[in-house]
């Protein structure tokens, strides 16, 4: 039964509850706050909302208003109660252009005015009458564009009031690119009667984007990111066997890039010639055509074939682009491998640089040296439309223009033949979150090296949680959440934790990290997970957002506004 005494809550989210990100945060706050018994109405854009243990019902909802129910009234495992209401869209407005053209997938920038507002006008509506029929005390709304400007415009017409999350993508994408977009943000933010913050370096992103706003600064309040510490375990080496069965089962039957296509790839890049053009190597790469959000069609053989037994790993979970520093992660290896020739490298994701990212590993581990300079010089060219500006990975670059200073790119490109197996770098393709949870069990470290000033990663507290290491950045989120799981760890655990920003220091920091890391695997794990519990579970950020939104609709007393999270 729902909350008592407490009127219904609303989340505002204008995509689906798979994958990472904004996505992951929705999924996971509607299942909290079912769990702490309340009843919440999301309105958002999931296709399969019958999935999701914690959807009661779901309706979809016609461009003239109708009505059809998609997920009968049912029970589920929670006490509370979510209602899905999911608007039907001509067009769906996106932070990053779509790989592929598309007339309903559209990066905002290159959205026109008329299908814009015909998509805000749809959201507003529904956000009107589902807060007048079901008393909406207050609307959660996901980044500053688009559906907090329908929320925006709905409240002005009499609907229930609502606060902004803004995420990193909205801003950096789109909110500071176009100048239709911030200026609808700001109109938003005017409206909002609050404006939460993940974490410390998006308090700073919000005093820039929406400082035209007058007012802005009283309404901010913290509302941290977290994690479902329950779907994650610590994992004991002599059980990582079945841990790759229990990923295996959770990956589904769907199934991508084939085990002919990975060889495929490994024979053109075999039969370069030294000092290739940049043509051949990009026709080596291929344009492959296989489901891209999917996992590999082979992992159930690359997991199997690891010794799990003998083999110390680092996971990388995130979109393999270049804004998240994977080029960095890879050259880092070979200097792990140094230390741990056992080490391998687990790749979970998708994205424009998979097969750059493969070729590189391949160049390291067969010494083409030629290739690993080719391939760090075309740089984002490599990741196709929507790279960083094509130009080289700077911090992979960085690390080769000091090798070559030293004289010594030759040797580390020996060293790395030498030190890394053929298959050295497992490449998972796409894996929803339901593997997340065996995925880290198999990790002694996790790897997250991301070029951009992420928002609040989500990897910092779920990498906590299974008891692995991670290691990141100290830019942004990503050392803001670092820093604030490193607060209660022993001192030696700290120091493992950060790499210098600079791109100098990146590759060099990344591998020392990962192989201090891996010289005692697992020492930590019973202190992260103990700290992932105490300042990152989503029941705790539930409770905290609940109060926030039954305070504003004039309710039950929530925490006073401009309060901070404790574990700041």
């Amino acid at each position: 039964m729902a909350h008592p005494s407490t009127r219904p809550l609303g989340i505002v989210h204008g995509y689906g509850f798979s994958g990472a990100g904004s996505n992951l945060w929705t999924r996971a706050v509607l299942r909290a706050l079912a769990a702490n018994g309340r009843d919440i109405h999301a309105v958002c854009q999931e296709s399969r909302p019958e999935r999701f243990d914690f959807v009661s019902e779901a309706w979809a909802v016609s461009a003239s208003g109708e009505r059809r129910a998609t997920v009968a009234p049912r029970e589920t495992p929670y006490p509370g109660r979510v209602t899905v209401h999911v608007p039907d869209l001509d067009v769906l407005p996106t932070y990053v252009r779509p790989s592929r053209p598309s007339e309903y997938v559209v990066y905002i920038p290159d959205l026109d005015d008329d299908r814009l507002a015909e998509y805000l006008a749809r959201n507003e509506r529904v956000l009107r009458e589902v807060a007048a029929e079901h008393g909406i005390a207050g609307w959660a709304v996901n980044h500053t564009v688009m559906m907090a400007v329908a929320a925006a415009r709905a409240h002005a017409a009499g609907g229930a009031p609502f606060a902004i999350l803004p995420h990193g993508s909205a801003i950096e994408y789109v909110v500071k690119k176009e100048e239709r977009s911030r200026a609808m943000a700001e109109d938003a933010a005017r409206e909002a009667s609050a404006v939460w913050a993940l974490n410390g370096e998006m308090e700073g992103r919000i005093r820039e984007v929406l400082a035209g706003v007058k007012g802005v600064e009283a309404k901010m309040d913290r509302m941290p990111v977290g994690t479902d510490t329950s779907v994650f375990r610590l994992v004991a080496r002599e059980e990582r066997a079945e841990a790759v069965e229990r990923l295996i089962a959770a990956a589904g039957e769907a199934r991508g890039r084939t085990a002919e296509q990975e060889a495929a790839l490994r024979r053109r890049l075999a039969a370069l010639p030294a000092e290739p053009t940049d043509a051949d190597l990009q026709a080596a790469l291929g344009t492959d055509d296989y489901p891209r959000s999917a996992p590999d069609a082979g992992l159930e053989a690359k997991l199997r074939a690891v010794d799990w037994d003998r083999a110390t790993t680092v996971t990388f979970v995130g979109r393999l682009i270049a804004a998240k520093g994977v080029p960095a992660l890879v050259m880092a290896f070979p200097l792990v491998a140094e230390r741990h020739p056992e080490a391998r490298l687990l790749v979970a994701g998708t994205g424009g640089l998979r097969e750059a990212m493969e070729a590189l590993a391949w160049a390291l581990a067969h010494g083409r040296g030629d290739l690993v300079r080719q391939i760090v010089r075309l740089g984002g060219a490599l990741e196709g439309e929507g790279g960083l500006d094509a130009e080289p990975f700077f911090a992979a670059q960085a690390f080769v223009d000091a090798l070559d200073e030293e004289g010594a790119f030759d040797a580390y490109i020996r060293s790395a033949s030498a030190a890394l197996d053929p298959d050295w770098a497992v490449f998972t393709g796409f894996l929803d979150h339901a593997a997340l949870g065996p995925l880290y069990g198999l990790a002694d470290a996790g790897a997250f090296p991301s070029v951009v000033r992420e928002a609040s990663p989500l990897v910092v507290p779920e990498s906590a949680a299974a008891g692995v290491m991670p290691v990141g950045p100290d830019i942004g989120g990503m050392g803001d959440s670092l820093r604030t799981l490193g607060e209660g760890l022993p001192e030696e655990a700290r120091g493992l934790l950060l790499v210098r920003p600079e791109a100098e220091h990146r590759v060099r920091d990344l591998g020392a990290r990962l192989a201090d890391a891996l010289d005692e695997p697992r020492r930590f794990a019973p202190d992260l997970r103990r700290e992932a519990e105490a300042r990152f579970d989503w029941r705790a950020i539930a409770t905290r957002l609940a109060d926030a939104l039954d305070a504003m609709g004039g309710g039950v007393p929530g925490a006073p506004h401009g309060a901070r999270h404790e574990s700041r």
